[in-house]
């Protein structure tokens, strides 16, 4: 597979999230307060386990100055990324040229 500018593992933007408040020393539960989002919701979009949204990607960018349309970027390459790898998905594009030919 071609890498199109993608690192060999994906990088979720929750990633990305969690290093910037580590290094800023802000705990996820007085994050989560300050930016009126459930504890849990904010745990799994550090932990990888939910996508950012354009409306947690605002909020993080008024909290955090992290640009939002950087961190969609990010989960928007570690959605292809993640559905590249997907067996399934490349299952079925392994016979779409197939199909294409028979028209």
């Amino acid at each position: 597979m071609a890498t199109l500018g993608y690192s060999f593992y994906p990088v979720h933007p929750g990633e990305v999230i969690k290093d910037e408040m580590e290094t800023r020393n802000i705990s996820q539960r007085e994050f989560a307060r300050q930016v009126n989002i459930s504890y849990t919701a904010l745990n799994e979009l550090l932990n990888g386990k939910r996508p950012l949204t354009p409306t947690t990607a605002l909020l993080f960018e008024a909290a955090l100055d992290l640009p939002a349309d950087a961190l969609m970027n990010i989960q928007t390459k570690y959605t292809m990324q993640t559905a590249r790898q997907d067996s399934k998905i490349r299952s079925w594009m392994a016979h779409i040229p197939r199909v294409a030919a028979m028209l």
